[in-house]
Parts: C-alpha cells; structure tokens; sequence
C-alpha cells in the first residue's frame, strides 16, 4: 500500500469553549433569524459581563483580604 492508497482520516472537530464562542459570534453576524441573532448577541454580552465581573471582583477581593 503507497501512501496514494490510502484514504484520508476524518479528524473530529474540538468542541471546547473558544470554539463554541466563535460559533456564537458567526451566528451573531449570519444567522437569518432574527430570534437566533439576538439570543446569540444576549448570550455573547452575558459572557463577557461575567469575565468583566470576574476581572474586577477578583482582584478587588484579593486586595481587601491582603490588605487586613
């Protein structure tokens, strides 16, 4: 068997979160459903209100408990 014969291998696609935030943006930009562009636009600012939230509260916390 020459490397000609042989047939490609299907490799499955990584389903972890930055792919499925990028899925959210695309959906964001093509979907053609006014529904799905606005459930997708709400989720997407969800997520980042949450890492806002995380950014700020974190290092907020952490300064009070090693202040006293």
């Amino acid at each position: 068997m020459t490397i000609g014969d042989r047939k490609p291998t299907h490799h499955s696609g990584s389903h972890g979160p930055l792919r499925r935030m990028l899925k959210l943006i695309v959906e964001i930009d093509s979907s053609r459903f006014l529904g799905n562009r606005v459930g997708a636009a709400l989720l997407l600012v969800g997520i980042l209100a949450v890492f806002g939230a995380i950014g700020y509260g974190l290092p907020a916390l952490l300064s009070r408990y090693f202040q006293g």
